[in-house]
This record gives structure tokens, C-alpha cells and sequence, in this order.
């Protein structure tokens, strides 16, 4: 593509060139032909142009094959090519546009770049990770080949290492447990413009901070002295030489992705925390608090509201150290960030003022005593514990370091400012603020560590008494794996009996209505010929459409409720534990989500049951006497079903409105003369009922009317409903009184003896075709769920569970019980306790004088 790009190029340069120098007669021809292929390489360019920002614009499939094969994606490489556009138009502009095209133009621009940025974003957070695992693990593995215990295993380092790793176990625990746990860092907070940064980048010993000076969120540097320049990001295993400027490079890009996630992404901790190795270096952990954090147009107001938490948090440390910078050459009396420190340290027990930009005020000739003023208290009220005096820069941020301190010193030797006395020759400079500060630092962590470690054994104590269970979250993750796998295994033991008997019962309890509704009592309302004619029609349209998806529904739903159950099984055991409960739940719930039954088990299915609906009637005795039983039970629970509706719509009865004190609504009212003129003018009480299922207009007109004669105003629609129940339930009486007429046949020749008595009972025979079909069903779903489906959901619960042991996150969300997390926060008390102890007992061996500066641990360490 930018070869095609280029050649557009040369192709006008060449063509106007040539314009310009042909003039003569013979060569107007050529001039002509000329100017056409111009012509067409730039509309050709053109078009390329508003394909690449606007769209569609479509790679070739060969070129991105080969891209992909040196692991280039084709966003990547579409946006290379839209860079290598714009470069080449540098010259010519870009893409000729009219109108609103050049702001749609570059709002499309924006978007692009912004949406490449936030893909590298994310990718280097999967390399963070990655690169911490990997590095756990390399441990581990040398630690076994070595055939040391992994637990018991002391590794040496320096103490400055050991001391920063347990701020950030301290950090996690305040986080997810809200355990408060303080412990000495040094803040370092300035207006803008005082040269904070400057000051940590020459404390350094190199330039990492983004050449724009914004650092908007929280940054932890520990500073270790060590015999090679060396950085390292906390979460990655890569080290980076500050001594080769390529390694340098990638150290800033980084650093900025990192300070640009922690900005917009909530996930991501808002602490960046980085260690720096080098020669003369002090020991000591610095944090770059940004006092006044700004919004900027892709920060939103939450991701500003927890990084301004999150600096309220270490600026209240009552163990931290707050370096505070003030600008010598401003109105320091004005300064927010001197204000801020007095809030937080009103005594001065724990602040160290640092002036910069001394320089200034010396050559613009103000006045000299404003600094003697400031230190000694007598401009701002200030106390501190200590006042420091540093040049960190004097120019651009380019500038080495090494020049910048020899500026430095040279400036406080030959000051005049300085050599009145304003400050102690001890208090100026920035190596000797360094040594002092370390100084400081170390006092502060040796006399807060047993006060920590006391505090974390109190209330590891106060934990263990409510702890009753010594599990942690892999552990059960583990356990309820197992569990889940054996109870999906389990299922395949549960008896074929069992199954089908639990479909059959539940696919009649979901069909009973349907089957009254719109095959028997429609069916029987009419003649004897009419119950087998329309019976027939009925049930066939019943085998061919509703049973076989409603069979499958409750199948599924079957299986579900036995899998559910397994896996909630022993429930009112003593051994029981309901820690498993939530994520066993969550897992089964998702298996099922997942799971579809077999699409062709319908097709079959109903393929089935049209066959069987052709079947012969009734047969055996045995057919007979299950038909008439299944009859008589369906008929008297659907009896009672519609009696029990039919006594809520006419409300009390008399005996309970005196008895009970209940008392009828005007619905009841309504309802009770509705009823008494349907039994007087349709329904006689008593005889065979004769009427059909609906009622006519002129019988609802006769209705009506006669109930507005006596004040009674109803809607036909309310005729209608009280109608459906009233006859239902006549006609179910009269059904229950006919099937207990029939009684038991003991054998066939009883059964064919009087061909007339099974014409006067043909609904027996509709019942008896009604449960065939439904047995037929549950016989089939049954195989189709042992033969397939068990199988089938066995291998979604273990893709669920494959898919979490990729998500930790998840399944801490599952395991939420208290007890879970009293073990967790028990265990990494433990730990942190144990890292305390170890550096207490080295500061108490050796002293803290050999840890302001020192050399870095071998590479055996």
C-alpha cells in the first residue's frame, strides 16, 4: 500500500514536471497522455484517501495471511497504513474534502487512534500478567529442583525490596479486607510547577516521567542502591537497563500505558509502583502524590474520584513521611499544597519542606531575607522537621543528571543567598536532602514495626475466634469441582423407571388443562359420534404440534430438577456445608443456559406419536381398567380445581359471612345473580345437561336483560366467564358420576360381550389414547436423555468449569461466604506478619545505618 501511495506521488510530480518543460509542437501529444495518467493517479489517491478514513476500505487477503503470520492483526496493520498516508500527504494535504468532510475527517482519526491505544492498553495488561505468573512459577520450579520446601524457603534481598513488598500485601489487604495497616513511605506533594518531578528523576538517577509532566495518578518508586541502573515494574519480570537508551525508551512508553490505564480503567489499581536499582542510590520508597488530580476529556468523574481517594488514603497515613516542594520564586504564603500538608500534619511531626528554584530568586534580585522568613517560620507558620534547599533542574527536561548536579553544587558553593546562613551547608543540595531523608525514613520504619506487628497479631486474633474452617478459595474451587463432576456422572445411575415415571407425572400436570380445555370437553359437549369424530381430530392435532415441544420442555426441566437436586443433595445433613451452595447453583444454572436439547428429538417425537395415534382403542382388560382410573382421578381433580374457582367468584357463604365475619364484594354479588338466573333460564340443576359449551347472543341478551330489571349491570363478557365454570363443573359431575358406573373387567370376554357398552363409553377410550401418548412420550424422552443428552451436559458443566478456572475473578465472586473470607484475610495476615518479623529481626542484627545506601544482593539472591 504505501508503495502504491508513493507511486501516486511520483507519478503527479513526474506528470507536471513534464507539462512544465514540454512546450513544443511535437511533444503536445505526449503532454496530453500525461496529464490523463495524472489525472487518474490522483482521483486514485483520492479514493484511497476517503477509503482509509471513511470507509469500507479492504486489505488484500494475501497480504494479511502473511501479516498474520509474523503475528501482525490487520487493525495493526490498517492503521500503519493510515499513518503512512498522512505522511505522505504531509506536502500535498490530505484528501481533498468539502463541507463538514475535514471534521468528520479527523473526529474518525481520533477515534482510530484512540481505539489502537486502548487495544495496546489491554494487551499489555495480559503481558503484565503473564510475565507475574511466569515468574511465579520459575520460582517454584527452581525451588523444587533445588529440593527446598517452597514455604519454609528464605530468600535473601534487600530490605528496601522486602519493605515495599509488604506495603503492597498491606495495600491488597486494606483493599479487599479493609484491614488498616501504616507503615513509613515519604509523599512527595508540590503545586504544579515547583519541580517535583525534576526532584524524583535526579533522586533517580534518570529521565522516566512523560515529557508533558503530567503524572495524574499516585506513583511508588523503590529506590534501591545497587551496583547496575536497573527498573522494574512490580507486576513484570522484564528488567530494564537505564544505562542503554533503547531499554530507556521502552521504559517511558510503558510507564506511560501504565499511568494511562490506571487513569481510565477502574479494574486497575490507581497505584503504579516501579524499583530502581543503581549506584549511590538511598534506600528509601518514594511516592508521587498528585496533590490536585485534573479531568482530563478521557477520564471520567469516577476514575478522578478514586484517584483522589486513593492519594486521601496515603496522605493520611499518620506514618508517612510528606515531602512538601515550595517554589522559592512564587508567593509560597499562597501555596494550596502547603495548606494541604498543614491539614494532615498540623504538629510538623512527620513534613520536610524542600525550596526549589532558589536560583531564581537570587538573580531577579528579590529579596534575600524571604527565605530565611520561610525557614525560620517567621512568613509561613511552617513546622517540620526538617528544611532542605535543591536545584533538581535549571532548564530542559533533557538535560542529564549528572550536568544538573554539577550545576547544583557549584551553585550553593558560590552563592551569596546561601552564604549568610540561611540554611546549614547539611540542607542544601540535593544528595544531602537524599541522605538525610533516608535517614529519616529508616527511624520512622524501625520505630512502627513492632507497633504494625502487634497490631496484625491482635487482629489475626480476633479473627480466629469467628473461623471455624480452614479452607481457602482454590481449595474449594477444587472440592466443588469434584462434587459437580460426580453428581453430572450420577445422573447416569438414576433408574430408567424413575425417569420415566417423573416425566409422565409432570408432562400430564403441564398438558391437563390443555386436554380438558380443547380435546375432551369440546369433544364430549356434543353426541357420542361427535366425542369420537372430534376426539380423534383433537388428539392427532395435539400429537402433532403442542405434546412433542411441551415434551420436551418438561424433560429438560426434569433433568435440571434431578441435576439441582444432586447437587444440593444432603441439605438437612449435619456435615453440610453451605459454602458450596452459591457456586454449585451458579454452575448448574449456567450448564443449563448453555445446554439445548436435541433439535431432531421433536421431529421424531412427533413423528411418533401420530403413528400411535392410529393405534388400536382399547384391547386388553388391563387397558381398560387404567383408562378408567386415570379417567376418574383426572375428571376429580379437575372437578375440584374449577369447584374451588368457582366458590372464590361468588365469595362467602352465608355461614361464613355469620361464622367467619366475611363479607361479600359486589363482584361476589354480581356473580351469585348470574349464576341463580343461568341455573333458572339455561342450566336446570338438575337432569342431563343438554347445552352446549358457549352461550348464544340471545341467551346472553335474555341474561342480561333480566338482570337489569332487578339493578343488577353486568358486561356479556362477565356472562361468559361465570358460564365456562358452571358448566364445566356440571359437566365434570355428571362425567365422575358416569365412570363410577363402570367398574373393574376381569377379562376379555367381559370386554367384547356387549359391543354398546364401550359405544356409551367412548371418553374412556379418549382418556385411554390420552395417557398412551403421554407414556409413549416420556418412554422416548427418557432415551433420547440417557442416550445423549447425560453425555451432552457432562461436557458443558466441564466447559463452564474450564472456563472459570481461566476467570479467578469469578470464582471469587462464588465463594463470598464470611467464613471464606475470614480464611483469606487470616492467611495473608499470616503472611505479611511473618515478612514484618523477618525484617524487624534483620533491622535489629545489623542496624539501620547500613540500609540508607548499599549494594544490591548477587544474583544468587
Amino acid at each position: 500500500m504505501t508503495g502504491v501511495l508513493c507511486a501516486s506521488a511520483v507519478g503527479l510530480h513526474s506528470a507536471s514536471n513534464h507539462c512544465q518543460i514540454t512546450g513544443t509542437q511535437e511533444d503536445v501529444r505526449s503532454t496530453v497522455s500525461w496529464g490523463k495518467v495524472a489525472r487518474g493517479m490522483r482521483d486514485r489517491r483520492q479514493r484511497i484517501g476517503l477509503e482509509l478514513f471513511n470507509g469500507p476500505f479492504v486489505l488484500p487477503e494475501k497480504r494479511c495471511l502473511r501479516w498474520r503470520e509474523i503475528g501482525i492483526d490487520k487493525r495493526s496493520m490498517l492503521g500503519f497504513v493510515r499513518t503512512a498516508f498522512c505522511e505522505s500527504e504531509s506536502a500535498e494535504g490530505r484528501p481533498h474534502l468539502t463541507g463538514d468532510g475535514d471534521t468528520g475527517l479527523q473526529e474518525r482519526l481520533a477515534a482510530v487512534q484512540a481505539s489502537i491505544v486502548e487495544e495496546q492498553v489491554h494487551y499489555q495488561q495480559r503481558i503484565f500478567k503473564l510475565e507475574k505468573e511466569n515468574q511465579e512459577l520459575r520460582r517454584q520450579i527452581v525451588l523444587r529442583q533445588e529440593g527446598h520446601d517452597l514455604k519454609s524457603r528464605k530468600l535473601r534481598r534487600n530490605p528496601i525490596e522486602m519493605f515495599s513488598e509488604i506495603l503492597d500485601d498491606l495495600g491488597n489487604l486494606h483493599a479487599e479486607f479493609g484491614t488498616q495497616a501504616m507503615l513509613p513511605q515519604v509523599l512527595v506533594v508540590a503545586d504544579p510547577n515547583a519541580g517535583k518531578s525534576s526532584l524524583l528523576e535526579v533522586l533517580l538517577h534518570t529521565r522516566i516521567f512523560p515529557r508533558d509532566g503530567k503524572a495524574q495518578v499516585p506513583v511508588k518508586f523503590t529506590v534501591c542502591d545497587g551496583p547496575y541502573h536497573l527498573a522494574q515494574f512490580n507486576d513484570s519480570d522484564r528488567e530494564f537497563d537505564l544505562e542503554n537508551p533503547v531499554d530507556l525508551e521502552e521504559l517511558r512508553k510503558q510507564f506511560e500505558i501504565r499511568l494511562k490505564t490506571a487513569l481510565t480503567d477502574s479494574s486497575v489499581s490507581p497505584l503504579v509502583s516501579l524499583t530502581i536499582w543503581g549506584p549511590g542510590l538511598s534506600n528509601i520508597v518514594l511516592v508521587d502524590v498528585p496533590v490536585a488530580p485534573v479531568i482530563e476529556h478521557e477520564q471520567t468523574t469516577s476514575s478522578s474520584e478514586r484517584i483522589r481517594e486513593a492519594c486521601q488514603s496515603l496522605l493520611q497515613n499518620s506514618q508517612a513521611l510528606i515531602l512538601c516542594l515550595i517554589d522559592s520564586s512564587r508567593d509560597s504564603e499562597y501555596s494550596k499544597t502547603v495548606e494541604l500538608v498543614k491539614d494532615f500534619d498540623p504538629d510538623g511531626r512527620r513534613s520536610i519542606f524542600v525550596l526549589t528554584k532558589t536560583d531564581l530568586v537570587e538573580t531577579s534580585l528579590a529579596n534575600p531575607d524571604k527565605i530565611r522568613r520561610v525557614t525560620d517560620g517567621s512568613l509561613l507558620p511552617l513546622k517540620a522537621i526538617g528544611y532542605y534547599a535543591a536545584l533538581p533542574g535549571r532548564g530542559p527536561r533533557s538535560e542529564p543528571v549528572e550536568d544538573v548536579e554539577k550545576f547544583e553544587e557549584n551553585y550553593f558553593r558560590t552563592s551569596k543567598l546561601f552564604s549568610s546562613g540561611a540554611l546549614k551547608p547539611e540542607q542544601l543540595s540535593t544528595k544531602n536532602m537524599s541522605r538525610g531523608l533516608a535517614e529519616t525514613f529508616w527511624h520512622f520504619v524501625r520505630n512502627s514495626l513492632r507497633y504494625q506487628i502487634d497490631s496484625l497479631k491482635a487482629r489475626k486474633a480476633a479473627l480466629e475466634k469467628n473461623w471455624k474452617s480452614n479452607f481457602n478459595k482454590d481449595e474449594l474451587y477444587e472440592t466443588g469441582r469434584m462434587q459437580l463432576l460426580d453428581d453430572a456422572v450420577r445422573l447416569t445411575s438414576v433408574p430408567q423407571s424413575v425417569w420415566e415415571n417423573e416425566i409422565e407425572d409432570r408432562l400430564w400436570t403441564a398438558m391437563a388443562d390443555y386436554v380438558f380445555d380443547n380435546i375432551y370437553v369440546p369433544a364430549a359437549a356434543g353426541s357420542k359420534d361427535d366425542l369420537k369424530v372430534v376426539g380423534n381430530i383433537r388428539l392427532k392435532d395435539w400429537a402433532g404440534t403442542l405434546l412433542p415441544i411441551k415434551g420436551v420442555e418438561v424433560a429438560n426441566q426434569t433433568l435440571y430438577d434431578r441435576f439441582k437436586t444432586l447437587a444440593s443433595r444432603n441439605s438437612s445433613a449435619k456435615d453440610k456445608d453451605s459454602i458450596y451452595d452459591n457456586f454449585k447453583q451458579t454452575v448448574v444454572d449456567e450448564a443449563f443456559k448453555l445446554h439445548q436439547w436435541d433439535a431432531r428429538a421433536k421431529e421424531s417425537l412427533r413423528v411418533m406419536l401420530l403413528s400411535s395415534a392410529e393405534a388400536p382403542y382399547i384391547i386388553t382388560p388391563d387397558d381398560w381398567n387404567g383408562a378408567v382410573r386415570f379417567m376418574e382421578q383426572a375428571c376429580a381433580e379437575r372437578l375440584a380445581a374449577v369447584q374451588k374457582i368457582i366458590g372464590d367468584m361468588l365469595g362467602p357463604s352465608s355461614w361464613e359471612k355469620w361464622m367467619l365475619f366475611r363479607r361479600q364484594t359486589l363482584e361476589h354479588r354480581n356473580r351469585r345473580a348470574v349464576v341463580d338466573k343461568l341455573e333458572k333460564l339455561i342450566m336446570p340443576t338438575e337432569g342431563e345437561l343438554t347445552h352446549g359449551t358457549d352461550l348464544s347472543k340471545d341467551e346472553i341478551n335474555v341474561v342480561q336483560k333480566t338482570l337489569e330489571s332487578q339493578g343488577v349491570k353486568v358486561d356479556p363478557a362477565f356472562i361468559r366467564d361465570t358460564w365456562r365454570y358452571l358448566f364445566l363443573s356440571r359437566f365434570l359431575e355428571q362425567a365422575v358420576s358416569r365412570i363410577g358406573m363402570c367398574g373393574e373387567v376381569s377379562d376379555s370376554e367381559d370386554l367384547n360381550a356387549q359391543p354398546s357398552f364401550k359405544n356409551d363409553y367412548s371418553d374412556v377410550d379418549l382418556f385411554y389414547r390420552i395417557k398412551r401418548m403421554i407414556r409413549i412420550s416420556s418412554v422416548a424422552l427418557r432415551q433420547q436423555l440417557t442416550a445423549a443428552e447425560l453425555g451432552r451436559l457432562e461436557g458443558e458443566v466441564k466447559q463452564i468449569l474450564d472456563g472459570l478456572e481461566r476467570n479467578p475473578a469469578r470464582i471469587k465472586e462464588y465463594f463470598n461466604h464470611p467464613r471464606i473470607g475470614l480464611a483469606e484475610e487470616l492467611k495473608k495476615i499470616t503472611n505479611v506478619q511473618e515478612k514484618l518479623e523477618d525484617l524487624a529481626k534483620l533491622i535489629e542484627d545489623e542496624g539501620t545505618g547500613s540500609f540508607y545506601g548499599g549494594s544490591r544482593n548477587d544474583d544468587s539472591s
